[in-house]
């Protein structure tokens, strides 16, 4: 419970302001140390992970729990929290090239309702549905006429329209359904549909999802994922982001470099604005074996340590959405200020922050000196926030 009581009034202080926009694929992947069967349970892993989404401004993580969430419902349970903590969403990704609506709708069932039907503390439960159903690569579609895939098509909106009442029959209409899309669904040639069919198609599973990510693979220019997206765009009624495949790097690849795929990211976001909701990332192991590995520093002012004058920094920049560096409060070189910094300052922090808290007269100071004073007393008590667990060291408030 130690920084309950400061989140709560940083956000009273600070206005209103997005979260961060970016999301990532994690598949149980055994053969990758990082892959989510093997980072589910591992304390270590978990917190470093958590960690790295934070510096790379992760606010949703699309997780395929396999079996474990049937076999092992305390350790998915755990990893919900610990990413609820630091505002980060837990969606259930179901990913299948044979389905039916039966059997989406059964997956649901038990990984997603009879889950969240089981625990009694809301952090624990799977906020959302991310589908990742691909008829395009069946062998009925490979083998299949035109109309074949058409009707393809027709059973995966199905789908959709049987998951989103098999949610709501079970008591959790606020869930909310994404799928992934190719970029070509659109294509009258592609489907062998009619415009009329295909503009019908996309409003139907526009009533039954929340949102789409449009998969942009094997697309390095900002040009190529406008002519992939600009029909959904001005067309589909829901939320719409943009997928990137990060293992399309290398010599004769998409993009020579992990920098080009960030650089495209950062493209697609200042061209769309609000006309899209974030870009994807696939797949997390992936990004971990490209990306550079992160640094977290809260000492902001760089004297040496991490003190209440580190704290006023934080305080200052809580709510930086971009372009934060670390004398604004940026911990973990993410270009934003928010609860993830705060974890790390939590896990860094010396010894000094109630006397600065105290002595300096910010506005909104008093609340918040009183937010940590009545954290310590908390902590002193035994009941440790939660976010302190995805720290490996520990927190120790004076």
């Amino acid at each position: 419970m130690a920084l309950v009581p400061v989140l709560l009034i940083l956000a009273f202080c600070t206005p209103a302001a997005a979260q961060n926009n970016r999301g990532v694929w994690m598949w149980s992947s055994p053969s990758h140390p990082y892959g989510g069967s093997n980072v589910l349970g591992n304390s270590v892993k978990e917190a470093e992970l958590i960690a790295d989404f934070g510096a790379w401004n992760f606010d949703r993580i699309y997780a395929s729990y396999g079996a474990q969430v049937l076999n092992d419902p305390p350790i998915v349970a755990n990893w919900n929290a610990s990413l609820d903590d630091v505002g980060m969403r837990s969606e259930l990704l179901l990913g299948l090239v044979d389905f039916s609506p039966t059997s989406i709708s059964n997956l649901v069932q038990t990984r997603l309702i009879d889950f969240n039907d089981a625990r009694t503390d809301p952090r624990e439960h799977v906020d959302d549905v991310h589908l990742d159903i691909e008829p395009h690569g069946s062998n009925a579609w490979k083998n299949g006429t035109g109309t074949d895939k058409r009707d393809l098509l027709y059973k995966l909106r199905d789908t959709y329209t049987a998951v989103r009442a098999t949610l709501d029959q079970g008591g959790y209409p606020e869930v909310k359904i994404y799928a992934d899309l190719p970029v070509w669904y659109d294509s009258t040639t592609a489907v062998s549909w009619t415009r009329g069919d295909r503009t019908q198609w996309f409003a139907d599973i526009g009533v039954a999802l929340d949102g789409i990510t449009m998969m942009a693979y094997e697309r390095s220019t900002l040009s190529s994922i406008q002519n992939g997206i600009s029909w959904e765009v001005a067309n589909f009624n829901g939320d719409i982001r943009v997928g990137l495949n990060v293992a399309e790097i290398g010599p004769g690849n998409t993009f020579a470099d992990f920098e080009a795929v960030m650089t495209l990211a950062s493209e697609i976001e200042a061209y769309y604005g609000t006309d899209i909701t974030g870009v994807d990332f696939h797949a997390v192991i992936d990004y971990i074996d490209e990306a550079p590995t992160p640094t977290f520093n809260a000492d902001f002012d760089v004297d040496g340590d991490v003190d209440g004058a580190d704290w006023l920094a934080l305080q200052r920049g809580f709510g930086i959405l971009s372009g934060a560096t670390s004398s604004d409060g940026d911990a973990n070189g993410s270009g934003s200020v928010n609860v993830s910094d705060l974890v790390v300052f939590q896990e860094q922090y010396g010894q000094t922050l109630l006397t600065a808290a105290f002595v300096v007269p910010e506005p909104c100071g008093t609340l918040l000196s009183l937010a940590v004073f009545v954290g310590e007393f908390v902590f002193r008590g035994g009941l440790l926030f939660r976010t302190a667990r995805i720290c490996p060291t520990g927190v120790s408030f004076p």
